[in-house]
């Protein structure tokens, strides 16, 4: 099933949101990139706290339920200076991209405690729980509306 969301959506989910309360304490926000980069922006705005993008991404190996992760940009952290991080993404399809920016986060000696995860959308059949501003069927397909046709 296809869901196409607006702008507006998107907006609203965020806005309409208590992220300005829950995530006062955070020092940076890293994007996932390419999905997480719009909400990113937004967030960074309401919580007035700069963005990178971590350039990673997750996907079936031919087709079956056995997932691989690709990372094409890392950030240096210094915990020093960024504390507190929230990693946005657009949605929480499988948690396998989540999975593999926790573990790179907690391999710089980060805990829960200081990264915290929110997607715009989440789907039920994730492996990895994180915030989420809105749970969609597992069988939803999103369309973006920075997502372009070719």
């Amino acid at each position: 099933m296809d869901k196409n969301v607006t702008w507006d959506d998107i907006t609203s989910l965020i806005v309409q949101s208590d992220i300005k309360e829950k995530y006062k304490d955070i020092d940076i926000i890293a994007c996932i990139g390419t999905g997480g980069m719009v909400p990113g922006v937004i967030i960074s705005k309401i919580l007035d706290k700069p963005i990178i993008n971590l350039g990673v991404k997750s996907y079936a190996i031919n087709n079956t339920q056995t997932y691989n992760a690709e990372w094409y940009q890392k950030f240096v952290f210094r915990k020093s200076k960024h504390h507190n991080v929230l990693v946005v993404d657009d949605i929480n399809d499988s948690g396998y991209t989540l999975i593999t920016v926790n573990s790179y986060l907690m391999s710089l000696f980060y805990t829960e405690t200081h990264v915290k995860f929110l997607t715009v959308y989440m789907k039920p059949h994730t492996i990895f729980n994180c915030d989420y501003l809105q749970e969609v069927e597992n069988d939803t397909w999103i369309k973006f509306p920075w997502e372009v046709n070719k």
